[in-house]
């Protein structure tokens, strides 16, 4: 059965706030040490003076809601910013407050059993206590959130803009600087510049591949625009980390990856960035990964589109004629050929079709086409000219788009 609050009462519990009051310091000294007592988080983040200046002006506050008065200022917000600001946990603010909240209400009967106040009056000022309590930090916590969210869409939009500015050379060298310590990389290289095609707008091509570099020890920074994916990491030791990390892209097996090489300058990285472009252009098929210097076919394939298109129609006029799945056909084939390092045998395999059938379409190919396959330079005119019409679209449609 609730108690029922009388005029008496009520008297009785703001004379138990007053003698409260009059003893706010040392309230405040003794809730103070109690929480740096039993919080280490708190023992490490705040120093006791300024927590006792916040322990005081908290109980000033609950005094006020105890003596029937409404609470003024906006301290549960600014208990919240502040939390944030100084980089202390909501668990540990929430601790805090009830660790001082218990100390105030141990006070509080200890103080109406030695003085003998009605038990009436004690249980008033504890169920306005705890509600206070509980309206202060919801408060509290609704402001942390807030301000918290706040700071990292700030952190965010701050770090996207420095690495927009770094990929793009807009960085002077003491910007320079600044971004590389803001953005955890170091100020001097190695590095390399990774660009992967997203496969639609805006998503991320490459997940998790900030949590994936740094197992590796390899720290990078990234910026995702609406068709590529563009990052920079650091290569502390780049004799084992470098294949590494093209083993772990090409693993992803996701998306088409083009790669930089190492450079030491972090002013050269727009530079990297061209070149990194240059080598997905080269990435024809879904989920590989090019390195710039690596596969110079598909690089040099890539890097003058509009001279290899016409190089490529000039090397492969000779099937214009041909229905398009034939055309498809003998350069599917050739490219398993290409794959197999010239082994018949091993492109049977790979189509999984007889070994004749294999020699009877690159001898067609070899008879549209006017080149031989037994001539290296002839073979290499023809590679290129594939890996120009297959950096345009996947494999199955290579054939069908060379001459668009």
């Amino acid at each position: 059965m609730a108690a029922v609050h009388t005029p008496e009462v009520e008297a009785e519990a703001r004379a138990l706030v007053a003698r409260f009051a009059e003893r706010l310091d040392e309230l405040a000294d003794l809730m103070a040490a109690h929480i740096l007592a039993e919080s280490a988080v708190l023992r490490s983040l705040v120093a006791e003076p300024e927590l006792r200046v916040t322990c005081a002006q908290n109980i000033n506050q609950l005094l006020t809601v105890l003596g029937g008065r409404p609470p003024a200022g906006s301290a549960p917000v600014d208990t919240g910013r502040a939390g944030v600001r100084d980089g202390v946990p909501m668990s540990a603010l929430f601790d805090a407050y009830q660790i001082g909240a218990t100390f105030l209400w141990e006070e509080l009967a200890e103080a109406g059993a030695r003085d003998g106040w009605s038990a009436a009056a004690v249980i008033l000022l504890a169920t306005k206590s705890w509600r206070h309590l509980h309206e202060f930090t919801t408060a509290m916590s609704e402001s942390y959130r807030a301000e918290l969210e706040t700071r990292v869409r700030k952190q965010v939009r701050r770090r996207s803009a420095l690495v927009q500015a770094l990929l793009e050379g807009n960085l002077a060298d003491p910007e320079l600087w600044e971004a590389a310590d803001l953005l955890r990389l170091p100020h001097q290289g190695p590095y390399v510049v990774i660009a992967a095609r997203v496969a639609a707008i805006a998503e991320s091509a490459l997940p998790s591949i900030e949590q994936t570099l740094d197992a590796l020890g390899i720290g990078s920074a990234w910026q995702l625009t609406h068709d590529l994916e563009v990052g920079v990491a650091s290569l502390p030791r780049p004799g084992d980390q470098f294949d590494r990390l093209i083993e772990k892209l090409d693993a992803d097996g996701a998306s088409r990856v083009g790669v930089s090489p190492l450079y030491e300058d972090l002013a050269a990285t727009s530079q990297a960035v061209r070149l990194a472009q240059i080598a997905l252009r080269g990435a024809a098929d879904q989920g590989r990964v090019v390195v710039f210097g690596r596969d110079p076919l598909s690089v040099a394939a890539a890097s003058a589109p509009d001279v290899m298109r016409r190089l490529a129609r000039a090397i492969l006029g000779g099937l214009d004629s041909m229905p398009a799945e034939d055309r498809v056909l003998l350069l599917d084939t050739f490219g398993a050929w290409l794959d197999s390092s010239g082994s018949t045998e091993e492109t049977a395999r790979r189509l999984h079709v007889h070994p004749n059938t294999v020699r009877y379409r690159l001898r067609r190919l070899e008879e549209r086409t006017g080149r031989l396959l037994s001539d290296p330079r002839q073979v290499a005119e023809l590679s290129l000219a594939f890996e120009v019409v297959r950096g345009r679209e996947p494999r199955s449609a290579v054939a069908e788009t060379y001459s668009g």
